[in-house]
């Protein structure tokens, strides 16, 4: 993955945790993760030629990753 394409997941998922409202916006940490996730769900899917604009077409992920971490840490990281 090129800094373009990681330039790109920072500025989704700054954009989707601005979406949030405030009593629900992710912390730095919870922000920190879903970057990360997003990450590894767009390199995984690279492999079979998915890009970020297929992932758009279907969802809001970089809103969904953060949820996913958001989910994690109200169940406990290790559940």
């Amino acid at each position: 993955m090129n800094q373009e394409q990681l330039d790109a997941i920072a500025q989704r998922i700054a954009s989707a945790a601005a979406q949030f409202a405030p009593a629900c916006r992710p912390t730095s940490a919870q922000i920190a993760d879903g970057a990360a996730v997003l990450h590894q769900m767009l390199e995984g899917a690279a492999k079979y030629g998915v890009t970020f604009a297929d992932l758009d077409s279907v969802a809001d992920f970089p809103r969904m990753a953060l949820q996913l971490v958001q989910s994690r840490d109200e169940r406990g990281q290790w559940s």
